[in-house]
């Protein structure tokens, strides 16, 4: 690879893709006002296969640090593409300045050769000063022990040491059809399948990183079997469980553990999933994240134009979000735009310190969220939005969905030269635009927040809106206010045991096949509506 295309040509790319003022200039040093470049950036493999550890001396300036590498292998290959850019292939991570010189990198593929470049910047938007480092290489160990190689490429900055050979790559030969049922979905049976996925994030079945998915999906036919049209997603053709060793909970035995991170989300705040991803009513249970590195954290990171559909996580363990402004963390996704969410759930713990927090998603812009729920905790600390099924909604419609988990929130804090204060906190969306839609929905958990928080609410702690027939139990949620919705008594929303009362305009058409759907099961005058649309679990909402 030449020095310009991770030299000058990388700075100006990545300052005008990701919106940072960064200057370059060969040995690195700044251009313009703003941190120096970090220095005496290296790589180095962990004792993990497929880990890599990038160390750099500190930068006392510098608000966070910006990590980039990319797969040499599928670097060539996009390169050898017409009218493809190298940065489809291009991921990042970004790291708030606290001291360390250091940052483990997962889920790279083993025995490869990845480029790694960083950058130090003055503050995360606005006048974003900062500058790249030269670049380094390394070839991650493989399972088996191969030689590794820090040297640049000819031509690169830091020298001219010749790259390694590559190491061969597997190629399939059996007759593997992993869209047997012929839908366009690739079928997905195991937890290495699922990780893959991140290699395809357009769900076409062609991946950036061959090898790993040679190896998650063994033997595949031409095209992974799909139709001559081709593959637009996955679906999950059984139950997952990330407890692999068995203990009952995710712990340090289990294979994707990663040193307590837990999963890497699918799609990050960069490269978005773009597919349809269908979980056939299937469970993923003992989801563990624990990621402050992280701007979009979820089983998806962030979803563009995506359709997910009838999944749910069991016993999930969220965390996240390292305290950056505009970073969202949620149960099932992160971050979505312009995506639809539909008989989903959640049932477990999510945690951030973050801008966004929800039980089901984080952010939600222009998406769809349909007879989905959450049931667990919710919960966030300084300048969060946070909301028991959404964090915080703007253009979107949430029908015919719940959360019932307590949901809790952190100090608003002044900050600013305006003394804005930022935090609000709802039982089922923490804050909502006026083009939002809210239909037939409700919230029970409890609301709470500590500090000076700006708002809270039962159903809605911020926002606008048309809200229609959607309530909270004042009870229950300690709240008797809200910014939309109607507060009811425990009893008042357990009493109609059908459509009627209250509930009489719930029966909707959710498919828009211009019928009634019958999605809610009411139980009896001791329970609240639970969701049964497209054989959801009634048995299991009620446990």
């Amino acid at each position: 690879m030449k020095a310009m295309v991770l030299g000058l040509g990388l700075a100006a790319v990545l300052a005008a893709v990701i919106g940072l003022s960064l200057a370059w200039s060969p040995n690195g040093a700044q251009a313009q006002s703003g941190p120096a470049a970090p220095a005496n950036v290296r790589a180095a493999n962990s004792d993990t296969p497929g880990q890599a550890v990038v160390r750099w001396d500190a930068v006392a300036e510098a608000a966070y640090y910006r990590i980039g590498w990319v797969n040499m292998e599928a670097y060539r290959a996009v390169r050898a593409e017409a009218g493809r850019q190298w940065l489809d292939v291009f991921s990042f991570r970004d790291v708030v300045n606290r001291g360390q010189t250091d940052q483990t990198l997962s889920d790279l593929e083993p025995g490869v050769q990845y480029a790694f470049i960083m950058a130090s910047v003055g503050q995360r938007f606005g006048n974003a000063a900062g500058a790249w480092s030269e670049c380094t290489y390394l070839t991650t160990t493989a399972a088996t022990s191969c030689p590794t190689n820090t040297g640049a490429e000819p031509g690169a900055p830091g020298g001219a040491t010749p790259s390694p050979t590559p190491t061969p790559r597997p190629t399939p030969t059996g007759t593997g059809d992993y869209d047997a049922d012929k839908d366009g979905l690739i079928e997905i049976s195991n937890l290495d399948q699922l990780a893959v996925i991140r290699a395809d994030l357009d769900g076409d079945g062609v991946s950036s990183v061959p090898a790993a998915y040679a190896i998650a999906f063994p033997n595949a036919m031409p095209r992974m079997g799909c139709p001559n049209a081709g593959c637009i997603g996955y679906e999950l053709v059984a139950d997952l469980d990330f407890d692999t060793n068995g203990s009952g909970a995710a712990d340090a035995g289990d294979a994707y553990w990663n040193n307590g991170a837990g999963w890497v989300p699918i799609g990050d705040w960069y490269h978005g999933f773009t597919a349809d991803f269908d979980g056939n009513n299937h469970t993923i249970a003992n989801l563990y994240i624990n990621r402050s590195d992280l701007v979009a954290v979820g089983l998806f990171g962030s979803v563009w134009g995506s359709n997910i559909r009838q999944v749910g996580l069991v016993s999930a363990t969220v965390s996240g979000g390292g305290g950056e402004l505009y970073s969202s963390v949620g149960g099932l996704v992160g971050d979505s735009s312009d995506s639809t969410i539909s008989a989903s759930y959640v049932t477990g713990a999510v945690s951030g310190d973050s801008s966004s927090v929800g039980g089901l998603v984080g952010s939600s812009s222009n998406s769809a969220i349909t007879a989905s729920y959450a049931t667990g905790a919710v919960s966030s600390v300084d300048r969060s939005v946070t909301g028991g099924l959404i964090g915080s909604s703007s253009g979107g419609t949430i029908t015919a969905s719940y959360a019932t988990g307590a949901v809790s929130g952190g100090d608003g804090r002044f900050y600013g030269r305006n003394n804005y204060t930022y935090s609000s906190v709802g039982g089922l969306v923490g804050s909502s635009s006026s083009s939002d839609t809210i239909i037939a929905s409700y919230a029970v958990g409890r609301v709470s927040a500590s500090g000076d928080t700006y708002s809270i609410g039962g159903l809605i702690g911020w926002g606008d809106g048309i809200i229609t027939a959607s309530y909270w139990d004042t009870e229950t949620s300690g709240q008797a206010g809200s910014y939309g919705g109607v507060g009811k008594t425990t009893a008042e929303l357990q009493s109609p045991t059908g459509y009627a009362g209250i509930y009489a305009g719930w029966n909707l058409d959710l498919d828009g096949d211009r019928s009634s759907d019958d999605p809610w099961h009411f139980g009896d005058s001791r329970q609240y509506p639970a969701l049964k649309y497209q054989g959801m679990d009634v048995a299991a909402q009620r446990r």
